[in-house]
């Protein structure tokens, strides 16, 4: 069944379940029939909190809702990630998640990169980047948090720059 299919399906019976529990409360308030009216807002609550999970499981399928799973991932995975990581985050198949991957590579999000054999996607704005003290004359480096701005070996003024 397609998507759109099933969002009709979860939706009628968030109808039908509404319609059930107004005719449930009508029976609550006649005398002599209240088991019955409660019987009936058991049965709407249970169709209505079906329709909402199904719907709340659909929202989770979204490609938009995927790719920012998998660049959160990303995030707390220094910007790598595969497809076996991906979907074993996401709880899904690789079918799935595969057309993601690959949207976000199309527009420039990600790259492919191999490695020993494994595709990896790799997301540059979430890559962390080191920093050193670098010294143009000599070449040296030291850490950043090193204090001077002098090389401590040639007298050179240190630079900040990317590793």
């Amino acid at each position: 069944m397609s998507q759109g299919c099933l969002r009709t399906v979860a939706y009628s019976l968030m109808l039908v379940g509404a319609l059930i529990g107004l005719l449930g409360l009508v029976f609550v308030l006649a005398p002599g029939r209240a088991a019955k009216g409660l019987m009936m807002l058991l049965v709407a609550g249970g169709l209505i909190g079906f329709a909402l999970s199904r719907l709340r499981a659909m929202a989770r399928l979204t490609p938009e809702y995927l790719a920012e799973q998998v660049s959160a991932l990303a995030a707390a995975s220094n910007g790598e990630v595969t497809l076996a990581s991906a979907c074993g985050h996401l709880r899904l198949q690789p079918e799935a998640v595969a057309p993601v991957l690959s949207d976000l590579v199309s527009r420039g999000v990600a790259r492919v990169e191999y490695r020993d054999g494994t595709e990896y996607y790799v997301f540059p704005g979430l890559k962390e980047t080191k920093v050193v003290k670098r010294c143009p004359y000599c070449g040296n480096e030291y850490p950043v948090n090193t204090p001077g701005r002098k090389c401590p070996s040639c007298g050179g003024n240190l630079e900040v720059t990317p590793d």
